[in-house]
């Protein structure tokens, strides 16, 4: 029954994910001169509602069965642990991030800026609401479906009777969840980091047997990400300049 309630999990998200075609295409019947920047900009209300009812739904869908995975059998960190955890969980999130980052950019000769990141930042840019998104509703759905529905499912189905399995099932299941995160994002050439991420959100899950510990550090992390891009941005230009005119110093002197 627990299988069942994560693939009902997983169709919410997918539900969610392509609720706003149908509008779209009626907007576009209606309105046939409306160009593609000023289609999505009128998509948007339609996206934050479907984005928070698809957040109520799989937190009542992961909340009332009663046949918990056996993460979430395991002993639960207290409050204060769960606390620790999840300022712990947002370091360890961003160090991860950040050495995934070099190896992508410096060895796989990836661009630094994510197309995905981009394309989110000027839709905030366009529609503040769409903070909700990014930061509330989207952590949210993304954690009940990448680590409960994806990840716990995964990780049951390997026998844990020894710590050597439980390792190999961690992987594998952490591996699975990375991949399809990578995929649901469409963005391949970070893949590295959405593995990274999915690595560190699974840990925290299975260490603190509580759900709400990613899901919070998700939620950090995606708020921190908006705040730069967007509060900071003139400061981070600058110190881009300051980096490409210090890159060119280095440079003449070699």
């Amino acid at each position: 029954m627990r299988r069942v309630y994560s693939l009902l999990i997983i169709l919410t998200f997918l539900a969610v994910q392509f609720a706003i075609l149908p509008i779209s295409l009626i907007y576009t019947a209606i309105n046939p001169d409306l160009n593609p920047e000023e289609l999505i900009t009128n998509m948007i209300p339609f996206q934050v509602l479907a984005f928070g009812l698809g957040a109520i739904i799989v937190v009542v869908i992961g909340n009332i069965h009663k046949n918990k995975n056996t993460i979430e059998l395991s002993k639960k960190s207290d409050p204060l642990l769960t606390v620790v955890w999840i300022i712990g969980g947002v370091f360890l999130a961003y160090l991860s991030q950040i050495v995934a980052s070099l190896i992508n950019i410096y060895i796989l000769d990836n661009p630094i800026e994510s197309a995905n990141t981009t394309n989110i930042v000027d839709m905030i840019f366009s529609s503040p609401m769409m903070v909700l998104v990014v930061v509330l509703f989207g952590p949210i759905i993304e954690e009940y479906v990448f680590r409960r529905a994806i990840f716990a499912e995964i990780f049951e189905l390997f026998p844990n009777k020894s710590q050597g399995q439980k390792v190999l099932a961690f992987l594998i299941a952490g591996l699975v969840a990375g991949l399809i995160f990578a995929l649901a994002h469409g963005d391949f050439t970070h893949i590295l980091v959405y593995l990274a991420m999915s690595y560190v959100f699974s840990f925290l899950y299975v260490i603190t047997g509580r759900l709400l510990v990613p899901i919070m550090v998700h939620i950090t992390m995606n708020g921190l990400v908006v705040l730069l891009q967007t509060v900071f941005k003139d400061y981070l230009e600058q110190a881009d300049q300051l980096q490409e005119q210090l890159n060119i110093i280095i440079h003449m002197m070699m």
